[in-house]
């Protein structure tokens, strides 16, 4: 039996750059507040779960083309990430690969995907834990085999929230399995996705609860108050378009970079970003 530890990197760092002060800074005047925050989390969770694998897991595409075609407005009006923070990616990536690091990402997908398809490729014996700041993985739990959980992110790393299917259904009233169909009807004005007017949790809960499945409330809209069953089958062909965006992909093509430690350069860079406080204590969770 192998535990995987899989981190959403990218969900990870851009909390790491919004909870630490931008004056966090390099000897040079460049940020790099938001990459100590990661390591340290990384050290702590590390140290806590001690995985047999971790896999630093990366966005690609933030707005895949099979997402944007089914829906126009598929995160269409969010910000583009700011010059500080994109800067710091590249940090990131430069120092997991000195560190020798896994690193793990799907070409032209979200990080989601790629956490998708790294969970499903996990052993049936396996277990499979995902750290991420995003609800939509919740998707992913499984209590079958490999079985898997998400540790959200609750406040940081000091506080994470595990999710089994029981925990799941407790917090959001649906399984898992269920739970694109029930963020689909709820929408989500975060990442452009309409859901159905006048529906949020709790009434996306209820449908779902009483008729299994999007399909299946679809098909019962007659037996619903009128004013819902108007919304609803208004709102058929935006659901139709949310199937392609809501559930995440387990079938994408992983790109996995496994390099070798280069100890040398890795101390360089330390020293050249004033990092070496937060590599130490990621090097010494790992060990």
């Amino acid at each position: 039996m192998t535990h995987h530890l899989l981190l959403d990197a990218s969900s990870l760092l851009y909390r790491a750059f919004h909870a630490l002060p931008s004056s966090i800074r390099d000897e040079a005047g460049r940020p790099v507040g938001a990459v100590r925050g990661y390591l340290d989390m990384v050290a702590r969770v590390r140290a806590d779960r001690r995985p047999d694998v971790l896999v630093h897991v990366l966005d690609d595409e933030e707005r895949p083309r099979a997402r944007v075609a089914a829906w126009p407005g598929y995160k269409a009006e969010r910000p583009a990430p700011p010059p500080e923070l994109l800067e710091q990616f590249a940090l990131l990536r430069e120092l997991l690969a000195a560190a020798g690091e896994r690193v793990a990402y799907a070409v032209g997908w979200e990080a989601d995907d790629a956490l998708a398809a790294l969970a499903a490729a996990a052993a049936a014996e396996d277990t499979v834990e995902v750290l991420t700041g995003d609800r939509d993985l919740l998707q992913l739990v499984d209590d079958g085999g490999p079985v898997v959980r998400v540790l959200f992110t609750e406040r940081g790393v000091s506080q994470l929230g595990t999710y089994d299917e029981a925990a799941v259904a407790e917090r959001h009233g649906v399984p898992p399995a269920r739970y694109a169909d029930y963020a689909a009807l709820r929408g989500d004005p975060s990442d452009g996705l309409p859901g159905v007017r006048g529906v949020g949790e709790k009434t996306a809960r209820d449908l779902i609860t009483r008729f299994g499945d999007l399909d299946g409330v679809l098909a019962g809209v007659q037996a619903l108050p009128p004013r819902l069953a108007e919304r609803l089958a208004h709102a058929a062909d935006d659901l139709t378009a949310m199937r392609e965006v809501v559930p995440v992909r387990r079938d994408v093509a992983l790109t996995v970079e496994d390099t070798p430690a280069d100890e040398g350069a890795l101390a360089a860079l330390a020293a050249e970003r004033r990092l070496e406080g937060a590599l130490a204590r990621f090097l010494e969770a790992r060990a």
